[in-house]
């Protein structure tokens, strides 16, 4: 029987944690101007590979998103140099930055949602 709190899910969510503080306050690149947050981290059953899903706080030009996940996939090195002193893991798992577009998905059905019932709202009261 699997534990409710397995290991991985616990190694995924202080990744999640020391990432997003190594993102705000190491990392110190002029190129990315935006605040990133970071959303989620999926990480293999032998914690060899994880999954980095970002956010961004400006994405009103996707350029700049894509720039700024160039800048940080190449930074990768230097993100799990900092992970090793910070984190007693035996092994780092690799890293990939991937973009989370799951606040923008959601804004649009919730939009869509609105006007649908402010149609119907319309059409009830003419009938």
């Amino acid at each position: 029987m699997e534990k409710s709190f397995s290991r991985s899910i616990r190694i995924a969510q202080e990744l999640k944690k020391n990432i997003s503080q190594i993102i705000q306050f190491s990392l110190k690149d002029p190129r990315i101007v935006t605040m990133i947050t970071v959303s989620q981290v999926k990480i293999s059953k032998d914690l060899s590979h994880a999954q980095v899903f970002l956010s961004f706080f400006d994405i009103n030009q996707l350029s700049n998103v894509k720039k700024t996940l160039i800048i940080l996939n190449k930074s990768i090195s230097y993100i799990r140099k900092i992970l090793c002193k910070k984190m007693k893991l035996r092994i780092i798992p690799n890293i990939i930055f991937y973009y989370d577009d799951t606040l923008i998905k959601g804004d649009k059905i919730s939009f869509l949602l609105k006007t649908i019932i402010k149609h119907n709202k319309y059409t009830d009261s003419i009938s």
